[in-house]
C-alpha cells in the first residue's frame, strides 16, 4: 500500500512538472500512471478510503484524457509543419516527399505469435519492459532503448514479430523496406532516412521497423550509395529521444551488415528468429485451417511432426496446397469436399524446406561470433 501511495505521488508530481513545461504527452503518461495506482489502492482499501481513492483516480483519468487530447493536437500541429517543410524541400529538389507511417496501428500481440517462446521472453526482457517501464530500469541503473536486430532465415515471422511488439507497446508503426528508400536523386536516400525519423519523432510512442536492412546498411566500400554515416548520425543517442522511439531491423543476411550499425546504441541487441519448433508448426497449421472443412483423420500434429526443418512460410504453403487440392475436387465433382489427410500428405511431399543446412550453419557461426563480441564488451 505504501509503495503504491509513493508511486502515485511521484507520478502526480511528474505530471505537474511536465504540464508546467507544456510537455502534454509526458504529463498525460504520468497522470495515467497515477490514476492506475489510485485504482489499485481503491481495490486494496475499504469503505470511505476506497471511495476516496476511486474518486481521485477517476479525476486523474479525466485529466489524462484532456492532456492526451492536447498532446495529439500539438503533435498534429508539429506534424503539419514538418510535412509543409518537407513539401517545400521536395519542390526545391524536384523529388517527391515520402511518407512511411501505417494508417492503422498493429492489432496483434506477442501472444498471437505461434511458438518461439524463448524469443518472446527475450523481447519482453530486453525490448518491451525497458520501453514500458523506463523508471524501473533507471532506478536499477539498467540501460534500455537503442535498437534491436531480428535476424534469421526468411519466412519465420520477423515482420509479424515486429508488428506484435508495436501492438504490445500501443505505438505508431513505421514499416520500411530499406531497398525501397533508394533514390535516383543525389542525396535523396539520406533525406528519406531523415524524413522517416522526423515522422516517427512526432509521436509519443513509435516503432520504426527497417526490413531488409542489409540493402542500405551493408559494409562500407561495397556500394555506390553509402547511407551508413547518415544512419549512424540519426541513431546517435537514440535512447535519449524526447519521445519513446524503438528501432527494429530485420535481416536474412546479418553478415552483410556494417559492424558500426551493430554496436550498442544502434542495433546493439541481436535476437535470432529461427525455424519454428513442433508446437509452433502445429499452431501455424491450426491457424491456416481455421474454418476450413476437414475430413475425419486429419491430424495437425502429424503435419507438424512431418515438417521438421521447415520455415513458417513453408508450413503455410503446405496448407495452401492442401486446400487447393480440395477446391479442385469440389469444382470437378460439383459436391462439397473437405481437406483430407491425403491432401496434406501430398502437399508435404511437394513442398521442400526452403532453408538449407548450410544457411542454418551460417547463422550459427554469425551468432557465435557476435555473442563473443557482446560478452567482451560486457566484460
Amino acid at each position: 500500500m505504501s509503495f503504491l501511495g509513493d508511486r502515485k505521488r511521484q507520478h502526480e508530481a511528474a505530471a505537474a512538472e511536465a504540464l508546467a513545461a507544456k510537455d502534454f504527452a509526458r504529463s498525460f503518461f504520468h497522470a495515467a500512471e497515477a490514476a492506475e495506482c489510485g485504482l489499485k489502492l481503491a481495490e486494496l482499501s475499504e469503505g470511505k478510503i476506497a471511495r476516496r481513492y476511486a474518486d481521485d483516480a477517476w479525476d486523474l483519468i479525466d485529466i489524462a484524457a484532456r492532456l492526451k487530447s492536447k498532446a495529439r493536437s500539438r503533435n498534429e500541429n508539429v506534424r503539419q509543419a514538418v510535412l509543409q517543410a518537407r513539401r517545400e524541400s521536395a519542390e526545391a529538389d524536384e523529388a517527391p516527399p515520402a511518407s512511411y507511417e501505417l494508417t492503422r496501428r498493429p492489432g496483434v500481440r506477442l501472444e498471437d505469435v505461434a511458438g518461439l517462446d524463448e524469443v518472446k521472453e527475450i523481447l519482453r526482457e530486453k525490448v518491451i519492459d525497458p520501453f514500458l517501464h523506463p523508471e524501473a530500469y533507471q532506478r536499477f541503473r539498467l540501460e534500455g532503448g537503442g535498437g534491436v536486430l531480428l535476424y534469421g532465415p526468411p519466412g519465420n515471422g520477423k515482420t509479424f514479430m515486429a508488428k506484435a511488439i508495436a501492438g504490445e507497446l500501443e505505438a505508431a508503426f513505421f514499416e520500411v523496406r530499406l531497398s525501397e528508400m533508394k533514390s535516383k536523386y543525389v542525396g535523396e536516400t539520406a533525406k528519406n532516412l531523415q524524413r522517416l525519423f522526423d515522422e516517427a519523432r512526432i509521436h509519443e510512442r513509435a516503432v520504426v521497423f527497417l526490413d531488409e536492412c542489409e540493402a542500405l546498411l551493408g559494409k562500407r566500400g561495397t556500394r555506390k550509395v553509402d547511407s551508413v554515416p547518415q544512419f549512424l548520425a540519426l541513431t546517435d543517442g537514440l535512447a535519449e529521444y524526447e519521445n519513446c522511439l524503438l528501432l527494429l531491423a530485420a535481416s536474412n543476411q546479418p553478415w552483410r551488415l556494417d559492424e558500426a550499425v551493430l554496436r550498442p546504441g544502434r542495433l546493439g541487441t541481436h535476437i535470432y528468429v529461427g525455424l519454428p519448433d513442433a508446437d509452433a508448426r502445429r499452431a501455424i497449421v491450426e491457424y491456416h485451417m481455421r474454418g476450413v472443412p476437414l475430413a475425419d483423420g486429419v491430424s495437425f500434429q502429424h503435419v507438424a511432426d512431418k515438417t521438421q526443418g521447415y520455415s513458417g512460410a513453408d508450413v503455410a504453403e503446405i496448407c495452401r496446397k492442401a486446400k487447393q487440392r480440395a477446391v479442385r475436387r469440389q469444382i470437378e465433382s460439383d459436391r462439397d469436399e473437405s481437406v483430407t489427410p491425403g491432401d496434406l500428405e501430398a502437399a508435404v511431399a511437394k513442398v521442400a524446406p526452403s532453408t538449407t543446412p548450410g544457411a542454418l550453419a551460417a547463422f550459427g557461426r554469425w551468432r557465435d561470433t557476435h555473442q563473443q563480441i557482446d560478452d567482451q564488451e560486457d566484460g
